[in-house]
């Protein structure tokens, strides 16, 4: 059985930073001093997705405040458990149990019929209840185009790329994101 548990830092850098490191490309990565400060802060919050008692997955979930949506920062399942329905388990508790009618807002990378993963993971999300935002963000050279799963009629672009903007200020610094982030769309 599928289940969500919410993790200290501690365990977090023990059992998950590693499989975080091999998941996500280098360029994706925040550097572990400014996870750290963020979790202190009391925003980001880490979530070790299981199987059995065995861990097969995490969240990295932040909130700034209760006026914002939660951010989806980080999500992976662990290779050798993909493609068994597990993601779309551990989303969906994630949803019921952690996010409520709070909000949750992600990025992924903008479909791009030459690579398969990004066609897949934009499905993913769909049949799940998330709407793309008609925005694209160009972030460390990479194309995102921002997901929520939340009343789209709440709230209108410019406010929802300010809530992304605002978020990544949190995890960067804004001197970054001024170098390397820009709404392209």
């Amino acid at each position: 059985m599928i289940d969500v548990i919410e993790i200290t830092i501690k365990e977090f850098k023990e059992n998950v930073y590693n499989e975080y490191i091999k998941l996500f490309p280098k360029e994706e990565q925040r550097e572990l001093r400014k996870i750290e400060d963020t979790y202190k802060k009391g925003i980001e919050k880490f979530y070790k997705i299981t199987l059995e008692n065995q861990t097969i997955g995490f969240f990295m979930l932040e909130r700034l405040n209760n006026n914002y949506p939660f951010y989806l920062d980080y999500f992976a399942i662990y290779s050798e458990f993909q493609s068994k329905g597990y993601g779309t388990k551990a989303i969906q508790i994630l949803l019921d149990k952690i996010i409520g009618n709070n909000g949750l807002i992600a990025e992924i990378e903008k479909e791009d019929i030459k690579n398969s993963n990004t066609i897949r993971r934009f499905e993913f999300y769909k049949r799940l209840g998330f709407e793309k935002v008609e925005s694209e963000y160009l972030l460390y050279n990479v194309v995102y185009v921002p997901i929520i799963y939340f009343d789209t009629n709440k709230y209108n672009k410019e406010i929802i790329d300010s809530i992304f903007f605002d978020y990544y200020k949190n995890n960067c610094g804004e001197e970054e994101i001024k170098n390397r982030c820009k709404i392209i769309k």
